[in-house]
């Protein structure tokens, strides 16, 4: 017979492969009925209590029902576990909560929406020892300083002690931790910032002779440049300009777009629009920015790398940013809008450092070719 054709099997093991398994198999094997079976297990498991009966006759009396210690410790050590299991279910409820409104956070739309997101995941978190983060002591040394300099100093004094004392970042209390997810700042340092700004408000609208005009404004300058002033940094552009869009128009919205700005792209449109005009520009114009929809087939851009080495056309971005920045100098777009743009140009050569163009170093130079030079990365965009 012809067994060429065959379908071969494997060699298996029948029956149990542990030792136990196979004693228990070998008693089963002997026994004549399955009565006399569960009669065997049945003595095995009487001789196995009475073995036992030294350390179990104890337990089992101590559990007994008359023994009220050990109904006692029953239920203790049940409660104990009922309550772990609850603590264990609580703990998971809330971190999948936590994780559901960051999720919501970080998808977002709008402010509002960010902002009850934000609110939810505070109720949900456990509140942390902001000790850790940041110096409390000094900062609550500082604002009770500040208390008895208004209560009982002079005007002259408030402003010799500003000018001293005003730190951006008094006892840590910028670090990033503490504002992580956060609708709101610390209490602690709220108050201290409310009450730098009542005290800046009581020397600026002050009608007292003793100080004159020419003191306040000077005064108000020097503090200004020794604190230093918030900026907004909108650095990588290309893909991330749709974010950046985002960020500008919600700050735009709520009236807290800093004064300086810097970057490229949206840098230049926001820069160089009053503030009416801006408004209106999120609200109509803001697609007029999708330049990456104009890139062209694949066959376009590979002929472009080909010959240009480039991916877009540098071209086609400075007639865009013509258009949206008007030719405007920064200079001009300074006077007009009062905000500081500010846009890093890298040199070809080696040795030279990068230079950070804005209405100080390079009042006359035209935005637009500022824009453009910055963008001249390899293989992005040709330089021009």
């Amino acid at each position: 017979m012809d067994i060429s054709n065959e379908a071969s099997v494997d060699p298996f093991p029948i029956g149990p492969s542990t030792i136990v398994g196979r004693t228990i198999a070998f008693r089963v094997l002997f026994c004549k009925s399955m009565s006399q079976l569960r009669q065997q297990m049945f003595r095995t498991l009487l001789r196995l209590i009475y073995r036992c009966r030294d350390f179990l006759a104890p337990m089992f009396s101590w559990l007994h029902p008359r023994n009220p210690q050990g109904i006692l410790a029953m239920v203790t050590i049940i409660a104990f576990l009922l309550k772990r299991y609850t603590n264990v279910k609580v703990k998971a409820e809330m971190a999948y909560r936590r994780k559901f409104w960051r999720n919501m956070m970080r998808t977002a739309l709008t402010y509002e929406e960010w902002a009850h997101a934000a609110r939810m995941l505070d109720k949900e978190t456990p509140k942390m020892n902001e000790s850790d983060l940041y110096d409390e002591e000094v900062v609550r040394n500082k604002l009770q300083e500040l208390h008895h300099r208004r209560e009982e100093g002079s005007l002259r004094d408030i402003m010799f002690c500003m000018r001293a004392d005003l730190v951006r970042n008094l006892g840590n209390m910028c670090n990033s931790e503490l504002h992580k997810e956060k609708l709101h700042v610390p209490k602690l340092i709220k108050e201290y910032i409310d009450e730098v700004s009542t005290q800046l408000r009581m020397v600026c609208d002050s009608d007292s002779e003793e100080l004159s005009l020419e003191e306040k404004l000077a005064f108000m300058h020097e503090t200004r440049h020794a604190f230093g002033r918030t900026a907004l940094l909108l650095s990588g552009g290309a893909s991330l300009g749709s974010f950046h869009v985002g960020v500008v128009k919600t700050l735009v919205e709520h009236k807290l777009l800093p004064r300086i700005i810097a970057g490229v792209g949206l840098c230049a449109v926001v820069a160089t629009r009053s503030w009416p005009e801006l408004q209106s520009f999120f609200e109509d114009s803001w697609h007029s920015l999708q330049f990456f929809d104009q890139m062209g087939g694949i066959f376009t851009v590979v002929k472009r790398v080909m010959t240009r080495g480039a991916v877009h056309e540098i071209r086609q971005l400075q007639m865009m940013l013509r258009h949206l920045t008007s030719n405007l100098t920064f200079q001009e777009a300074y006077d007009m809008t009062g905000r500081i743009l500010g846009i890093t140009v890298c040199s070809p050569r080696k040795h030279e450092p990068p230079r950070c163009l804005n209405y100080l170093t390079s009042p006359h130079v035209v935005i637009w070719s500022a824009v453009t030079a910055s963008c001249a990365f390899p293989g992005l965009f040709e330089a021009n």
